[in-house]
């Protein structure tokens, strides 16, 4: 934070992570409510994340020939101008589930770009001793939006509606459009000839596939994506049906998650250094699926959102301190392009995911099909225990 120039991004990110979060709690509540149905909701998730899975590698290999900063302000401002867009469609009555499907396939397309060039850019905002803490600190803006978010968010749900959701996510942009518009950076490719993109690409996955450790915490994060974080998607089933907490409940849920994540980043820093990030991964790893397995099968409402706050810990634990690994790992004219394998591992899967989540709770009930996703996270967290090459990554 000695940084003025990383201070005003970290303000500006965390103000339009608060907006997104409103809308991501209002945006669910709202699908759930036209639909009545599990696997719908699954679906939104689907077409949301599908675009991951073709571009987030491009996306990074863009990041690292363009200038990070200009493609943040084309990114966020699209971002704003669908957000606007649905508030207006809701305001007017007009919402279908159809409009709310393409939103959100352009908010995809959009992220694939987005997120390896949000991601990549800490890296130019702070000095390289810095960036392990760059890193941590602009993941908790994004988990400290995650409490206060969704708690906002259910709030006003219950008392205004969907509509002033979106509009507020629309305006809360701005705070990182100006925030973008004061910062000044370079593109870096280390005086190296840009190659073709296909090789360009090819560059990223072979750092990456070279070193056993860092793969396999990648192929972790895979795992956690497909299998771990889509209980996210049956929020609102949980909270109207399971748990019978309203919408309220479902901000609180997500507010409690988010408690949790800050902790885990807070724990994550307080460790670096002490403890190697390949054994807090293993550590995070089996934490997390246990309590997600917990939340799955406990019909009591205190102790799912204890469960949840768990997860939420273990979760970000698990994703910050690869990330990190990664990051750390990488030079600055692969940075983009490796931090896009993090991305897509974290994103790509998570289409499949809402379908198969969706799809088991419509046949299975919403808590057999969590406990089903979590059983396999259990079985890969107790494989990464046995494997020296993930302990020392450092």
């Amino acid at each position: 934070m000695r940084s003025p120039t990383f201070r005003r991004y970290w303000v500006g990110a965390f103000l339009s992570f608060v907006g997104s979060w409103i809308q991501n709690v209002a945006q669910s509540w709202l699908v759930y409510d036209l639909t009545r149905s599990e696997f719908l909701l699954g679906v939104v998730g689907f077409v949301q994340g599908l675009p991951m899975l073709f571009l987030a590698p491009i996306g990074g290999a863009l990041s690292d020939r363009w200038n990070r900063r200009q493609i943040l302000l084309i990114t966020q401002s699209l971002f704003a101008l669908s957000a606007l867009t649905l508030a207006l469609l809701t305001y007017t009555g007009v919402v279908r589930y159809e409009y709310i499907l393409a939103l959100v396939l352009l908010n995809g397309l959009v992220m694939a770009i987005d997120l390896p060039t949000r991601q990549s850019l800490v890296a130019h905002l702070v000095h390289r001793e810095d960036l392990a803490n760059g890193i941590a600190l602009n993941a908790a803006a994004f988990h400290t939006a995650r409490i206060l978010g969704p708690a906002v968010g259910g709030l006003l749900l219950e008392w205004v509606g969907p509509a002033p959701c979106f509009l507020i996510n629309g305006l809360s942009f701005s705070a990182i459009l100006l925030a973008l518009l004061t910062i000044r950076i370079q593109s870096t490719t280390d005086g190296r000839a840009q190659a073709g993109l296909w090789q360009s690409l090819r560059e990223g996955v072979d750092f990456v596939r070279a070193r056993r450790g860092l793969l396999m915490l990648w192929v972790n994060v895979l795992i956690l994506s497909m299998f771990g974080l889509s209980y996210l998607v049956l929020m609102p089933v949980f909270a109207e049906e399971v748990l019978k907490v309203g919408k309220a409940g479902l901000g609180q849920m997500y507010t409690v998650a988010g408690v949790g994540s800050l902790a885990g980043l807070l724990l994550t820093a307080r460790l670096s250094g002490e403890v190697s990030r390949g054994g807090l991964v293993i550590f995070a790893a089996n934490g997390f699926a246990w309590s997600v397995m917990g939340f799955a099968l406990t019909p009591n409402p205190w102790l799912a959102k204890g469960l949840l706050a768990l997860a939420g810990m273990f979760g970000v634990m698990q994703l910050v301190s690869t990330n990190t690994a990664l990051q750390t790992a990488a030079p600055d004219y692969l940075r983009g392009r490796v931090v896009s394998l993090h991305t897509w591992a974290i994103n790509a899967p998570a289409p499949f995911a809402s379908l198969l989540i969706g799809k088991l709770a419509q046949q299975l009930g919403a808590p057999t099909a969590v406990a089903a996703c979590a059983s396999v996270c259990v079985a890969f967290a107790l494989l990464l225990a046995f494997m020296p090459d993930v302990r020392r990554v450092a």
